[in-house]
């Protein structure tokens, strides 16, 4: 029975590994090719079973030498555009080892390849970011800008990017393309609590009301009713003249703390 359940499993995982062949998962194929060679009893199996499996496997290291992947590490193994994993029927441990080592191999030139990868971005925003800066220093705002945005584009789903962008051109006094940065790090991440702070700095300077206490009510709804939020958004009732508005604000703010004293005078202003 277990002369029979051999050469299921084993062909089973050589036929995996020629499916993920055909797919370039080069690496992934390679340990089904393994997988099936540790299961590969050759003394089990007579005749055409093991010829079957033979087969097999002189199919998988053709197709995994034809892979542009393999080819490149034995180039850089071996100097040679001609080396293979080679294959002779009855040295399945030498296939084995030889499988080995093009793993590790595989494994390491895609870690280069991420490192090299990585590097080039940090390059690659490192270099946007000291343009528009220096575009920004130098007056020049539409350089400037243009290059935030790229890196805002390229780098913004790295927590913090968008609203230190944002930061950079309100420094510079360029209010509405600020707001409009700030608008998209508060969606794109609505948990990081510096995106508010500066969007209500930045409507504050553009005297815009309606967005400021849009901004308020939008903090409230994600990180609840603090004192000092309610309080700074009566103090905007105040100065956008809605007493009523104001007084409720306040209300609110001075009985979760009632040492907050420009609650209760906004309170006692509007009662």
């Amino acid at each position: 029975m277990t002369g029979l359940m051999v050469p299921q499993t084993v062909a089973h995982n050589l036929a995996r590994a020629k499916a993920l062949l055909k797919r370039d998962e080069t690496i992934r194929a390679i340990e089904a090719m393994l997988a099936g060679l540790d299961l590969y009893d050759p003394k089990k199996l007579m005749g055409k079973a093991r010829f079957e499996i033979e087969v097999a496997l002189q199919e998988c290291v053709a197709e995994l030498n034809r892979q542009p992947s393999v080819r490149s590490v034995f180039e850089t193994l071996t100097h040679s555009q001609r080396a293979s994993v080679p294959y002779t029927p009855k040295q399945e441990e030498k296939l084995k080892g030889v499988l080995t080592i093009l793993h590790k191999a595989l494994q390491a030139s895609i870690a280069t390849k991420a490192d090299n990868v990585a590097e080039s971005k940090a390059k690659r925003r490192a270099l946007l970011q000291e343009k528009g800066l220096e575009y920004l220093k130098a007056g020049d705002s539409p350089r400037g800008k243009a290059a935030l945005r790229v890196l805002a584009d390229e780098f913004g789903d790295e927590p913090g990017l968008i609203a230190q962008v944002s930061a950079w051109l309100l420094e510079y006094k360029l209010y509405l393309d600020a707001a409009d940065m700030l608008e998209r790090a508060m969606e794109s991440f609505p948990k990081d609590s510096k995106s508010y702070m500066l969007a209500t700095q930045c409507y504050k300077l553009m005297r815009d009301y309606d967005k400021l206490e849009s901004v308020y009510l939008r903090a409230i709804r994600q990180f609840g009713k603090h004192p000092r939020t309610l309080l700074n958004l009566a103090k905007l009732y105040v100065e956008w003249n809605k007493k009523d508005k104001a007084f409720v604000a306040a209300q609110e703010a001075y009985n979760k703390d009632k040492s907050l004293e420009e609650a209760r005078e906004i309170m006692e202003k509007y009662a």
